[in-house]
Formats: C-alpha cells, structure tokens, sequence
C-alpha cells in the first residue's frame, strides 16, 4: 500500500527581541498513517545579523539557508531565539515519517521591541551611621515580564561625611563610581548613613537581559534628633558632696546612646559650691567641663561652705549632636545632724538582740541616714558587748563604724552575769554627725524555783531523788546543776547517795550536774526520827534559794520468824529452808538468820552448813539470808526430842527467838 507522507503545522509567533523559545510546543504533527515521526528538519531564511535564529546543543547559532537535520527524539532540544531587533523574517519546517517527507511548512517570526524595565527608590531618610539594605528600598518593573538581571548604582555625594554604598567587594564606594551589582547579589548592596547630617542625590537603574533602565534618582537625607537632658533644681547642705549622675534625665528620640557631658557653673563667689572630677578637685566657675558618659558617676557638687544659690548648666552629646543646655539651680543650706535615740534596755543573760529594733532616728532635713557608730562604755569580763560580721566582740571603749545597709548586721549579747552598763549610738546623715545618745543596758536573770516536799521513809529504805525535785526557771533557761544538803547529823539519821559517794556526811554542800539527778538517792534513818534536808537549783547564771524538806523515819518493826514443831526418822535430813516462815510489818527483807541448838546429848538432833558439818549445842550459828538453802538439820541417833531457836534480822532489828521441838522417831 502506498504511504501518505506526513503533516506538520506551525503558526505565525512573535517573540521579544532577545527571547528564547522551545520550537516543541508550537509544532503539530500529524500522519494519516499512524507512523511516528523519525526527524524534522528546519530552514531560517533571515541572514541579517540581527535576526532571530536556531539552537540545538550540537551548534548554538545555525546560520541562515541551513538545512538543520534533527531527529524526533531530538526535537525538545532545538530552540529559536529571536532577533536581536525587532523585524520579521520566514522559517520552514518539515517532518519525515520514516519513508517520506512532509511538504515545507512556512512560518512567520516577528521579532518585537523591548520595552527597558523601570528601577525607583523614592526619598529615604537614615540616621546618622545607620545601615540599610538598597533591596527593601527598591521597586522593579518590566513592561514585558522580565526580570533583571543586573543593577546599576551612583552616589552623587562626594564629602567625606557624606552616605555611601557598600557591597562584599568595595566597604566604601566612592563617589561618582558605576557600581553593577548582578540582580542575584541585590541583597549585598547597603547604604551607610553619613556620619553627620545632609543630604545628597544617589541613582539607580536596571537591565533586563536585553535594555537599561533609564536612571532613577532619589535623595537620601541623613539625619539626627539631637539628645535631651534635664535636671531639676536641687538644695544640698553646707559642704555636702553629691554625685550630679543621680541628678540627670536624658532621652535620645534616635535611641543613640549619650556618649558625653559638659558641665557648666556660674557661681564665682570663693563660697558658692562647685564641681570636683577625678582630673580636676575644684573647677573654676565659668569653665567648660567635658565628661565622657562612662565616667559621669565621678562627677560630685560640692554644696558651698556658706548658704546661698546659684545656677549651674549640663547639656549631652549622643555621638553627633549637642543637645540644649538645661540650667538648674543648686541652694547650699544649712545642715541639722541627726538624732539617733535608743532607750534604755533589758536582755537575758547571753541573749543575743539586734539594737536595730530599739533605734529611733530622724533628720530635720529629710537627710537619709548613711552609716551609724556605737560605743560598748563597760570594760567588765562579764559585761555586754557589740557582734558584727567583721568583729565577734567588739572591745569596750572602741567606735565601732556601721553603714545603714548593715545596720541589720549589728547584734548585742547579753552579759554573761547580771549587772548594767552605758551604750552610745549616733547616726550621720552624709554630712555631720548626731550628738552621742547614751542608753542603758541592763543583764538580767531570774534565779530559778527548786522544791521537795517533806517525805516519810521506812527506816533504810532508799528513794530516788529525782522523782521528788520540781524546778523552773521565769525566763526559760534549763538547770544546768543541782546542790544537796543533809541536815541530820545523827549516825542512825537518814543519807544522801551517790554513784561518787555511797554515804555522803552530813553538812557537806552534794553538787550534782542535772543530767545526773537521777543518780541521786536518800535512803532513811536506821532509826525513828526526822531531819531537815536542803535542794537548790543553778540555771547557767544563778543558784535558787534553798529549799528545806523534812524526811521522817519510821520506827523499824522487828522481823518474825517461825519454824513448826518437827518430827525426823533417825539420822534423817532436812533443809531448813523449807521450814522457815518469815515475815516483817515494814516489809524489809532479812538479810540474817540465827540457829541455835538447845540439847548437848551426844545423840541429839543437830543443825549442819557447809562451814560445820556438825554444830555443837548451845552455839549461836550466823547464817546469811541468801545462805539460808545450805543450812540442814538432822535427826538424832537415838529417839527422842530437842528444843531448838531461830530468829530472824532485817537490817536494823532482831526478831525474837523463836522455839519449836525437833523429835527423833524410829
């Protein structure tokens, strides 16, 4: 079958002059076929050198009357970029389908004129040395959609004070200079406000590939509101020192810092007051007085050494600008010192207190208190002193200097003895001092309250002070010691007992540290009877007075003991441990037994311990209560019966004796 050969279309386009464009997307193609595309091939009857022309990446710039081969899969490579002036020219174009070429399809590109884009920057202000970005200043335009590609700035200003452009290769571009700034480095350009006020014309223009811009010119004034300073009218007492720094406002509307001060005083008279730098100890009167804003604080007015008024000057400099002079009026009166009052005092013994809280202070003149000095007037080991964090005890008769701030610093301790003593305080209000304010301070102590109350005892029966004693103290302190005293002098009266002393003599003063009260003991009298006793207390400070007790002794009853009649086998055993029976009214313990055999026959019973296996008859045999289990009694050899004893001891009395028959059986 034959083939049909292919069909390609492109209309008439027009581009701006210097624009590129892909040749792709204008072409239609179209085979009856169904057969793709293999190449294209183009053909540029503009020979003028201006004209527009193709481009495809084997040649950049194909000449006119050329037939350019390019393969379909080639096409989005091919471009046409029109003139370089504005004019018409006609292009052709084919297709191949493989087997056979299209017919030569014509088309007209018009090249038309470029329209140069418009660069304006309107009128801008900057403060003195400020910078600014050109970019945030600058609107662009293009009639034809273009976008600059490169700028184009002049500066006009030739003085050295003058604005200035700046950019990453020039930190100061002079005057009367072309400077081309790529549209991608727009944001590197910067303008610096002149270093003093005026103003001056800059320029600037744009490209957009193809044409300038025309130029634009815009002023830029620099500019400066000059700083503000104000002081009121001020009184300072006769020969008063006074920093001016506290005295000043200043205000900059340009927030530019203040970078120095001139002073100024009119009052000549040898007794008006003055100023005073570090430079400079008295500055004469109508002299210029240029202080750097760093060392303002080491500006001081003197007030004169006589009373009077007159005016003094001050005005600022924020780096470019002066600012007015503002006057004031600086009055030199006459200073009342302070008072400075604190009553007369009382504190513990060893109490700390802070004489911040008994000062009474005031200045006829409102002056504020500057620092304060004390005076401690007792020299006494035991008297009160002064504390501050620089001295823990200030000697007597020393000044001590402390500064208002550190008033709440200064501390005072009680005596450690009761007693009184003369303080002085006064006060300085930054120019005199206050006369000497002289108070009373008085150490005091409450000796504290100790009691027993009168007790009754057995006889040697023992009882534990510490639960009798009752103290206090008014003010709080705790009792550090205790002292004892033991009236009964008799050898069977009652007794105090401690762990140093199992029997303290009477009349003999007993000192007893509290932690060891419960240490002491009493113990009653071996015999009936009462005595007086005596307890006082010391809190740290003082002792108590002496407080009396009585304690009574009970008579002593005497022990009872028994054993019952016994019967024993002959030559049997038995421990008479089992067979006493005792018993005291007083509830004493026994602390002996006695025995005694009544028969001498040789074949009587008998009583045995392990000191004596055999006991004669008619002997008192000494047995202590806790050996009572070794005592043993046998049965005689021969029947019979004995008489035999006990009686019993509790410490202080004997028992009756006591008899009971011991009969010997078969």
């Amino acid at each position: 079958m034959a083939n049909t050969p292919p069909v390609v279309s492109i209309g008439n386009h027009s581009l701006l002059s210097n624009h590129w464009q892909k040749i792709q997307p204008w072409l239609t193609y179209s085979d009856a076929d169904g057969n793709p595309a293999q190449s294209f091939e183009f053909f540029d009857s503009g020979a003028s050198a201006t004209s527009g022309y193709f481009w495809t990446p084997t040649n950049t710039h194909w000449a006119a009357n050329t037939i350019i081969d390019v393969a379909a899969s080639d096409l989005s490579d091919v471009w046409l970029s029109s003139g370089s002036v504005s004019g018409s020219e006609t292009m052709w174009v084919r297709a191949f389908d493989g087997t056979d070429w299209s017919s030569w399809t014509s088309f007209i590109l018009t090249t038309t004129p470029n329209t140069p884009p418009v660069a304006a920057i309107n009128d801008q202000s900057l403060h003195v040395n400020t910078w600014a970005k050109v970019e945030n200043w600058l609107s662009y335009s293009d009639a034809n959609g273009d976008a600059a590609t490169k700028y184009q700035f002049w500066d006009s200003g030739t003085s050295a004070t003058s604005a200035y452009f700046w950019t990453p290769t020039n930190s100061h571009w002079a005057a009367n200079t072309t400077i081309e700034v790529s549209a991608a480095d727009l944001t590197n350009v910067w303008v610096q406000g002149g270093s003093t006020t005026g103003s001056e014309t800059m320029w600037v223009r744009a490209f957009d590939g193809s044409d300038w811009g025309s130029w634009d010119s815009f002023t830029l004034t620099t500019t400066n509101s000059a700083p503000v300073v104000t002081t009121g009218d001020h009184s300072v007492h006769m020969g008063q020192w006074v920093t001016v720094g506290n005295w000043l406002t200043t205000s900059d509307a340009d927030n530019d810092a203040i970078t120095k001060y001139q002073f100024w005083d009119s009052g000549t008279a040898a007794t008006s007051a003055y100023f005073w730098t570090p430079t400079n100890s008295h500055w004469d009167a109508n002299t210029t007085i240029d202080v750097s804003a760093a060392d303002l604080a080491n500006v001081w007015i003197q007030g004169g050494s006589a009373t009077g008024s007159e005016t003094m000057w001050v005005r600022a400099f924020d780096g470019t600008s002066w600012s007015n002079w503002d006057s004031f009026t600086v009055t030199s009166t006459v200073n009342t010192p302070p008072v400075a009052t604190i009553n007369d005092q009382s504190v513990h013994v060893n109490t700390w207190v802070k004489p911040e809280n008994w000062l009474s202070t005031s200045d006829a003149e409102g002056d504020t208190i500057t620092k304060y000095q004390f005076w401690d007037g007792s020299s006494g080991a035991t008297s009160a002193y002064f504390w501050t964090p620089t001295n823990e005890h200030w000697a007597a008769g020393t000044p001590i200097d402390v500064s208002a701030s550190d008033l709440d610093s200064l501390w005072i301790q009680g005596g450690s003895a009761t007693g009184s003593e003369t303080m002085y305080v006064r006060a300085f209000d930054g120019t005199a001092w206050g006369n000497w304010d002289a108070f009373t301070l008085t150490s005091t102590n409450t000796a504290p309250t100790v009691a027993i109350n009168d007790h009754t005892l057995n006889a040697a029966q023992w009882a534990q002070l510490v639960n009798w004693t009752s103290a206090s103290d008014a003010d709080g302190d705790p009792i550090t010691k205790y002292q004892f005293w033991d009236g009964g002098s008799a050898a069977n009266s009652a007794y105090f007992w401690t762990s140093t002393n199992s029997h303290w003599a009477a009349a003999t003063p007993i000192e007893v540290s509290a932690s060891d009260l419960a240490d002491v003991w009493v113990r009653g009298g071996t015999a009936g009877g009462s005595e007086s006793m005596y307890v006082r207390a010391f809190d740290g400070t003082s002792w108590s007075s002496w407080d009396s007790f009585n304690l009574t002794t009970l008579p002593n009853h005497a022990p009872a003991v028994s054993i019952n009649d016994q019967t024993l086998h002959v030559n049997e055993w038995s421990q008479l441990s089992n067979l006493v029976s005792y018993s005291d009214a007083d509830g004493n313990p026994a602390t002996e037994y006695q025995f005694w055999d009544g028969s001498a026959a040789a074949n009587s019973g008998y009583f045995w311990t392990s000191a004596n296996s055999h006991w004669p008859a008619a002997t008192v045999i000494d047995v202590g209560a806790a050996d009572l289990g070794d005592v043993w009694m046998r049965g005689g050899a021969a029947t019979g019966t004995d008489t035999m004893y006990v009686r019993a001891f509790d410490g202080i009395d004997w028992s009756s004796w006591h008899a009971f028959a011991l009969t010997t059986i078969v």
